[in-house]
């Protein structure tokens, strides 16, 4: 896979934002999947409540969809049910709209 280069010319003449600056170098280099899979795991338990936490953990984000494992069949049913109301606390917490769908499995 061929790499655009990081054109760091251009920066060096203007102030700029660190924050998109380092959002613009882990694109880049095709880390920010992970950050964002790192920071769903920090605000999980927040929020959907700890009862929640308890029974199910987030396993992967792919193509904005979030793979949650999930303890047995009845939670899995439950937590489908509530789908909707996880996907828009999630997007809260992250202060985006990240995750456009959730896979229970």
């Amino acid at each position: 896979m061929k790499r655009k280069p990081f054109d760091t010319r251009v920066r060096f003449r203007r102030a700029v934002c660190l924050a998109d600056e380092l959002d613009d170098f882990m694109s880049h280099f095709g880390l920010d999947a992970r950050l964002h899979e790192m920071k769903i795991l920090e605000v999980w338990k927040d929020a959907v409540g700890e009862t929640i936490a308890a029974y199910s953990t987030p396993v992967e984000l792919r193509k904005n969809k979030l793979f949650v494992s999930v303890e047995n069949a009845a939670w899995r049913y439950e937590l489908s049910l509530r789908k909707n109301e996880i996907m828009e606390s999630l997007n809260k917490h992250l202060n985006k709209n990240l995750i456009k769908g959730i896979i229970f499995v």
